[in-house]
């Protein structure tokens, strides 16, 4: 009897459709992609699922910031552990530490390679 394994779920937190949809195409045929344009979709996407990952834009225009969201999911015992990279534009000096001192395991600006994106999510989440 074959035994399929499932794939490993990844949030993806974008309000730029562009963005979102180059995330996707590079990651749809390896993971089980979910996607959320706001912070408040994102968070009921993580009352309701749970993920192996999360890439979180920094900026989701008004409302909640990424950064809200990160320290939000890093409270619950069920993401307590679960990888959050951040996925951002902002690639000042000093900026990478700022998110990881602000609860993301990972930052990666924009804009990078569908190589790099990969490099970074099989660090955290090794097939």
């Amino acid at each position: 009897m074959n035994e399929v394994t499932a794939k490993k779920k990844i949030l993806v937190v974008e309000d730029d459709e562009i963005s979102r949809d180059v995330l996707i195409l590079f990651l749809k045929h390896l993971f089980d992609i979910d996607e959320a344009r706001n912070a408040q979709t994102a968070l009921e996407k993580a009352d309701s699922n749970q993920y192996d990952l999360v890439l979180m834009d920094v900026n989701l225009g008004r409302g909640l910031t990424g950064l809200d969201i990160t320290k939000n999911l890093k409270q619950r015992p069920n993401y307590a552990n679960v990888p959050i990279i951040a996925i951002t534009a902002f690639a000042m000096k000093g900026d990478k530490e700022e998110f990881l001192q602000a609860g993301f395991d990972h930052y990666l600006a924009k804009p990078f390679t569908r190589e790099e994106l990969r490099a970074i999510i099989k660090k955290f989440m090794p097939q």
